[in-house]
């Protein structure tokens, strides 16, 4: 019996250690755009637990599938996601690397189950394909600590071969360092060095259009329960560095004025902060808990009421019209004499 408990206990710790580690070198340095979710250090904060109490029914029904049919859980299996895109930022060339503790035979009989699903040999591992609307979704295996998953093979074939190359690698090297390696209280952290192409893409950012790179790193209040938001722009030159500094006190000042028709936008700013050094231009945002669960159950209630105008149009729209009142309608008036 104490031989068991000896051998459940290696086997608990195998597991316990079984977790893969982040590393610069699993990301190209020709990257344009990379974000890393610390998951595990999200879990482990206040505003983990926060987010998790503020869930609504649809997310709690889709976390509560991927647990049970592909036998996921998030809070517990998922150490960290790193994404990351090469080229113009566009989704379909994004490479997503999800590190944690995966059911390597129960996601693969998942995967079996979508459309076109094909199971090819890629050296010792498997190359999982299927069709997910018009394009061709790919995934691989590393290890069961580490997964890929791609919307383009090349890319999948070409990080599975950097990926082995890198396996015996230190952290800590590359022009994503700072944004792989892992922070305390940090569970967000993405840099952008194509920020033309981040602005063409989204034309709310235009102001950003001649920015050289940007981080953006959200982390764990130390004061109170809460969200620290430090957005940091390099401009190619000071004078540019200095017109990103006004644009942004300027958008700052424009939803201070509209505190009327937009309270929430206007208590937000409130709390940013910009400072600029040299070519560097710092955007600091906290936000209370006070202050974003109020922003939730502000989002929350329009949405519910969207989806029960979205409900109350299909219904009209599958009624039929009242018969009297349509036969009325087709009746011609009756003459005055």
């Amino acid at each position: 019996m104490r031989r068991l408990f000896v051998i459940g206990g290696m086997v608990v710790c195998a597991a316990m250690a079984a977790q893969a580690q982040v590393k610069s070198g699993h990301v190209p340095p020709d990257a344009t755009a990379v974000a890393h979710v610390d998951l595990k250090e999200l879990n482990a904060s206040p505003m983990g637990a926060f987010i998790r109490q503020s869930l609504d029914d649809n997310a709690r029904r889709g976390l509560t599938w991927l647990q049970s049919m592909a036998g996921i859980n998030l809070t517990n299996d998922v150490d960290s996601i790193v994404a990351y895109a090469t080229g113009k930022l566009q989704m379909t060339g994004v490479v997503q690397v999800a590190y944690g503790r995966f059911d390597v035979a129960k996601l693969t009989a998942v995967a079996g189950g979508a459309k076109e699903f094909q199971n090819k040999a890629l050296g010792e591992r498997s190359l999982l394909s299927w069709t997910e609307g018009r394009k061709r979704r790919h995934l691989c295996f590393i290890d069961p600590t580490m997964v890929l998953l791609t919307w383009d093979e090349a890319h999948l074939l070409e990080a599975v071969v950097r990926f082995d190359r890198t396996d015996g690698a230190t952290e800590g090297e590359g022009p994503f360092e700072q944004v792989l390696s892992r922070k305390k209280g940090r569970f967000f952290a993405a840099q952008v060095t194509d920020v033309a192409g981040l602005a063409d893409a989204n034309p709310k950012l235009q102001m950003f259009r001649q920015a050289e790179a940007a981080l953006l790193e959200i982390s764990q209040m130390e004061e109170s329960n809460g969200v620290s938001c430090v957005l940091a722009v390099k401009a190619p030159s000071k004078e540019l560095a200095m017109q990103l500094s006004q644009a942004a006190q300027g958008v700052q000042a424009l939803f201070l004025l509209q505190a009327a028709q937009n309270p929430e936008a206007a208590e937000v700013a409130q709390g940013v902060k910009v400072e600029l050094k040299e070519d560097l231009v710092t955007v600091t945002l906290k936000l209370k808990e006070e202050s974003l669960r109020k922003m939730v159950q502000v989002r929350l209630e329009q949405r519910k009421a969207a989806d029960a105008a979205r409900r109350a149009a299909r219904k009209a729209a599958r009624e039929p019209a009242d018969d009297g009142a349509a036969e009325a309608e087709k009746k011609p008036e009756r003459p005055a004499f």
